[in-house]
């Protein structure tokens, strides 16, 4: 359970539906904290940073927490500002 624990903190940004860009440390952060608890309880079979948690955080969009939700479309509308410059 401790192993679990520790890479669900480490969860990365593609945890949360990411692309392959960088977006800003505030905004993995913010997806870090407001998703950790939903990626444990939905997709924490999956390894962190892999397109499986995509697609599950994705299946699992209604079930989220709305602070996970808000964080990952936050994450999401930095990403598309990141890939435009």
């Amino acid at each position: 359970m401790i192993a679990r624990t520790a890479i669900a903190l480490m969860i990365t940004t593609s945890a949360a539906l990411a692309g392959p860009a960088a977006a800003p440390v505030a905004d993995r952060d913010t997806l870090r904290q407001h998703c950790t608890g939903d990626y444990l309880s939905y997709c924490g079979e999956f390894a962190p940073d892999s397109a499986e948690v995509r697609t599950c955080f994705k299946q699992n969009k209604a079930k989220l927490s709305p602070n996970c939700q808000a964080a990952i479309t936050s994450y999401n509308k930095a990403q598309k500002r990141a890939d435009l410059r």
